[in-house]
């Protein structure tokens, strides 16, 4: 099984002195992400106090390549919206390190991965 979690807030600027850059570039992300929704898979920018977040939740059989998608996503918000910043935590039960949460960070343009420490070992933090 492979799974994902994650938000990132998007944003154009610090400031955000450029909304109407920001809501262009919130209506192309929107239809970027429309492959993310499916029966396994759900993706959705979500307008809080016109403030912009990425929802994205996933579990599916398989990772398919599924976190190259998800990585190509967040360099692709990082070159449009490069004040966006967030996180998704993923694990792949099939991979080599099937024990561990790893997180893909989105901060300051640059997407880095790092292994998870708040869920990580799997076993015995979260499963018996």
């Amino acid at each position: 099984m492979f799974e994902y979690k994650g938000w990132i807030t998007l944003s154009f600027d610090s400031y955000e002195e450029n909304f109407l850059k920001l809501k262009e570039q919130i209506i192309f992300l929107d239809e970027c992400i429309d492959k993310y929704n499916n029966s396994s898979q759900f993706a959705k920018i979500v307008n809080c106090n016109e403030n912009y977040v990425l929802s994205l939740i996933a579990v599916t059989n398989h990772e398919n390549g599924i976190l190259e998608d998800i990585k190509a996503l967040l360099s692709l918000i990082a070159k449009v919206l490069p004040a966006s910043y967030g996180v998704i935590f993923y694990r792949d039960q099939e991979g080599s390190h099937s024990n561990n949460y790893f997180v893909i960070r989105l901060s300051k343009g640059t997407v880095e991965e790092f292994t998870d420490v708040i869920l990580s070992p799997c076993l015995p933090v979260i499963e018996n």
